[in-house]
């Protein structure tokens, strides 16, 4: 397959653009709407536009094939890190939240040794280490300006990651469409009844057509997410997603006035470099591993 690089960064930038705006938009509601509230309408609107699409390609819009136990696994995972990142945003600056949340890989590669038993040499750990004094930096829990709020992004990181590894076990004939849908529908329901117990808050309709930017700039986001994932290098194009955390600085600061301290600065800039560091030497070893003879010839 022919890769285009340049474009497929073009179009993640792209993508992590809306992405980012759409967690701006997120916050901004939350003066109005409560966290299960958000996820509810949000993922309804979500599901719809699945719904639709999938519908004019004439494909069918539930596929038992979806109830699979990993595929729903891993919808769970995705509920348990919107739920924990929606509930950091609406506590923390997004420039803070956006960060902790890059912090998957980090757990990622964790979880791959404890869980996967994948062979972690110790150049690898010793960038987990590096990358978790990174979150240390931004958390800054010695300080009496901690904020004990910074547990939610970093919770979503994890969750993030585990989502990441359950995917492997999702059977290769569920379309991709069918996965992203089954999270959409998860993260609707269950942000349905965690409303229930936030209590349904009212709002003008103004407050609701927010939801329509809502989920048009994350659609978008993650249709040329998708689009710059196949047409690019995975090992070229993924460090561009941490400009999100540049466009996150640039919101919190021309909306809600928010300045990042050097330590902060500092930490995401020991997240991002821990995390295209693993992402290369991830790239080392699976090209390694392809020329191994195979064991069976």
């Amino acid at each position: 397959m022919e890769f285009n690089n340049l474009r497929g960064a073009l179009f993640i930038v792209i993508a992590m653009t809306m992405i980012t705006t759409n967690d701006a938009i997120v916050k901004h509601i939350t003066q109005v709407f409560n966290v299960g509230q958000i996820m509810f309408l949000r993922g309804a609107l979500i599901c719809v536009i699945f719904a639709s699409i999938m519908l004019l390609r004439r494909q069918p819009v539930f596929d038992r094939r979806t109830l699979h136990r990993w595929n729903l696994l891993r919808g769970l995972f995705e509920l348990g890190g919107t739920l924990a990142f929606l509930t950091g945003l609406s506590l923390l600056p997004i420039a803070v939240a956006s960060t902790l949340g890059f912090s998957s890989p980090i757990f990622l590669a964790l979880l791959a040794a404890l869980v996967l038993r994948e062979n972690v040499g110790l150049d690898r750990w010793l960038v987990i280490l590096v990358g978790f004094g990174g979150v240390m930096l931004i958390t800054n829990p010695f300080t009496e300006a901690a904020s004990w709020a910074v547990i939610f992004p970093i919770t979503c990181a994890f969750f993030v990651a585990l989502r990441d590894i359950a995917i492997r076990y999702v059977p290769d004939n569920i379309p991709s469409s069918q996965v992203a849908f089954t999270n959409a529908w998860i993260v609707m329901l269950g942000g349905g009844v965690y409303s229930l117990f936030q209590g349904w808050g009212e709002a003008d309709l103004s407050w609701y057509l927010w939801f329509i930017g809502l989920g048009a700039v994350l659609y978008c986001g993650y249709l040329f997410l998708i689009i710059g994932s196949r047409i690019g290098e995975l090992s070229f194009i993924s460090p561009f997603r941490y400009i999100s955390i540049i466009i996150a600085i640039g919101y919190g600061y021309l909306i809600w006035g928010d300045q990042p301290s050097l330590t902060m600065l500092a930490g995401a800039i020991v997240i991002v470099l821990s995390g295209i560091i693993l992402l290369s030497t991830e790239k080392r070893r699976n090209r390694a591993a392809s020329l191994l003879p195979n064991a069976t010839d």
